[in-house]
């Protein structure tokens, strides 16, 4: 009889660490926590996304599950509804595989 060993391959092991504060932070901070859109006290906003926590919470970050989390999905598909809004630019490229690599590696606070 044989045996089937098992081994864990992770998946993020050949992507570059993303780290919140340096990454990831400043793509919404200049594209998501505007006046008029999601910043605190700015009037207009749905809900502020000024912090990590508010980021998580108000934008349904699954840790580890970027097509389970509201973020990546809202700014990935560029049409109605989706983040940021028109008249603004979509997301370059390179910033959303930043979203999608920053929550694949578990949406960390660093």
């Amino acid at each position: 009889m044989s045996s089937c060993i098992t081994q864990q391959v992770d998946p993020t092991a050949d992507l570059p660490k993303i780290s919140y504060q340096t990454d990831i932070s400043p793509i919404i901070s200049s594209n998501c926590a505007s006046v008029g859109c999601h910043v605190g006290g700015s009037g207009g906003e749905l809900f502020p996304l000024t912090t990590y926590d508010e980021v998580v919470r108000y934008c349904g970050v699954k840790a580890g599950k970027p097509h389970d989390s509201r973020l990546y999905n809202v700014i990935r598909l560029y049409t109605g509804g989706a983040m940021p809004p028109s008249p603004n630019d979509p997301l370059s490229d390179e910033q959303i595989a930043s979203i999608y690599v920053w929550i694949l590696q578990g949406a960390n606070n660093n």
